[in-house]
């Protein structure tokens, strides 16, 4: 029985065109889920974040006194975290644009004059406490369709990133999100499933 599951798993990843396939829990009682991505997509993007995590260490863009995320959806690339020095937020823009595949760079890096504080660490940890609390309550919502979401946050505030099915799926989302404790802001950077920026 559990070999013919994993079998029927299997088949259906390789033969899924229009989607991306995601199992979570164990094969015997486990739930299948699905990103609307191709897979042509899905190399795409897996090739934009080689080249980026490459040359944002390359060129600084990840030490303590800046540290620049990057998510990457589709071809399009969101970038986060806290820069010292603008010039360093405006060569992640340049990397980004840089990288082949790239279709679309969202700034949200925050630019920030004072030094590296140790309330940084700690203000890190809350961040990551938070994602993992919006991450939750995204899964346990049934009308969510999470794996479509990439969650960052900083200094409390929470970008939503990925594809939502319809405009009640983005409100949804964005209420659960601005509910939760420690959250200061919710930026939205979701796109319909019918957004023309996912054929562009």
């Amino acid at each position: 029985m559990k070999i013919s599951k994993i079998f029927y798993l299997l088949l259906l990843t390789l033969t899924t065109s229009c989607v991306e396939t995601v199992v979570i829990g164990s094969l015997g009682g486990g739930v299948l889920a699905t990103r609307e991505k191709t897979l042509k997509s899905t190399r795409s993007d897996i090739l934009i974040t080689a080249t980026l995590s490459t040359d944002f260490i390359t060129h600084g863009l990840k030490n303590p006194g800046s540290i620049i995320n990057f998510s990457v959806n589709e071809g399009r690339v969101l970038l986060t975290g806290i820069a010292r020095d603008p010039m360093k937020a405006k060569r992640a823009q340049d990397l980004s644009w840089g990288a082949l595949g790239v279709k679309e760079v969202i700034d949200e890096v925050q630019i920030s004059e004072e030094g590296f504080k140790a309330k940084d660490i700690s203000s890190a940890f809350y961040d990551y406490i938070i994602t993992a609390e919006v991450e939750f309550k995204l899964l346990s919502a049934r009308d969510i369709n999470w794996p479509n979401y990439k969650i960052t946050t900083v200094a409390g505030s929470v970008y939503l990133f990925g594809v939502v099915a319809n405009d009640f799926e983005m409100q949804r989302a964005l209420t659960i999100v601005s509910k939760i404790r420690g959250v200061e802001k919710v930026v939205n950077h979701l796109v319909l499933r019918d957004d023309p920026r996912r054929r562009g």
